[in-house]
């Protein structure tokens, strides 16, 4: 009896056992849970990382950028991303325009620029990391040393006046009337010197009304009075300078010229007036 008794109770620890099924799952520990949401999120946080510098957002596939046709930052913007991912405008606004528009990713400039576009546009950001830097001085015809030793001893006596410096401040800081009151020289006895230069470039030079204003035609001017000489300002295209001041249409260039050796090739350079200046990424805010 006591056998069957057993046997009776092993056959029910059986059925019981076999009706609860498989045990159930462990939940999970706070650090598991923990990780697990990290390794959720860590994708997404990377993913913005991979854009935190102008050099990492140009590494984009199938990145598109908008350049001044011409200048340094086409010849920089090539070598970063390739010549078929460049789009070349006459001018800088006409390539802050692709970028508001969406046709390209960002646009390469020049720092000074960028500044004064982002000032009235809030809906651009300048990435802070430089892709350059560069200098800045007046284009001469190859050979003219005369008139190259005049502008470099009119900028040597407006640096030393502080003369140079205040045309700067007054551009750099908004001054009330700035480009108002510009002396061209007119009528002066050693004839006229004919300044090219492209009006895209605030705030080296920019247009006000019917008049180009800016930096560089301040310090053109200064220096047209200080070699008693009537200035004259031919707005071209930037691409076309260089060629503009070999045929002798125009006797300098004041464009926010970098100095770069292939340029060395066609043209003399005056002594530097701007260093340090800064190639810099325009994109629009939030990309």
């Amino acid at each position: 009896m006591k056998k069957i008794t057993a046997l009776i109770l092993l056959l029910v620890a059986a059925l019981a056992l076999s009706a609860c099924g498989p045990a159930a799952e462990t939940a999970p520990s706070a650090t598991e849970a923990a990780a697990t949401t990290l390794a959720e999120t860590e994708p997404a946080e990377t993913e913005a990382a991979k854009l935190a510098t102008a050099e990492a957002f140009l590494q984009q596939p199938d990145i598109k950028i908008a350049v001044q046709a011409g200048t340094v930052g086409d010849f920089l913007a090539q070598d970063l991303v390739g010549e078929d991912n460049v789009d070349q405008y006459q001018r800088y606004v006409d390539a802050i325009t692709a970028v508001k528009q969406d046709k390209v990713q960002g646009a390469i400039m020049d720092l000074g620029p960028a500044q004064k576009i982002v000032e009235t546009n809030p809906d651009l950001m300048i990435y802070e990391d430089a892709l350059t830097e560069e200098n800045y001085a007046f284009g001469i015809k190859k050979g003219n040393t005369e008139l190259l030793e005049q502008v470099n001893e009119a900028l040597a006596e407006l640096d030393e006046s502080g003369e140079l410096q205040a045309i700067f401040d007054k551009y750099i800081n908004d001054e009330e009337g700035a480009g108002d009151d510009i002396d061209l020289n007119a009528g002066a006895a050693g004839g006229k010197l004919i300044m090219g230069t492209e009006s895209g470039f605030a705030p080296y030079e920019m247009r006000k009304g019917d008049s180009v204003v800016g930096i560089d035609v301040e310090i053109m001017a200064a220096v047209a009075k200080a070699i008693d000489m009537e200035l004259q300002i031919e707005d071209m295209q930037f691409n076309a300078l260089i060629p503009a001041v070999d045929s002798g249409k125009i006797d300098i260039i004041a464009a926010g010229l970098t100095v770069t050796e292939e340029r060395r090739e066609s043209i003399d350079f005056s002594d530097e007036y701007v260093k340090g200046a800064k190639q810099v990424l325009v994109v629009l805010a939030g990309e």
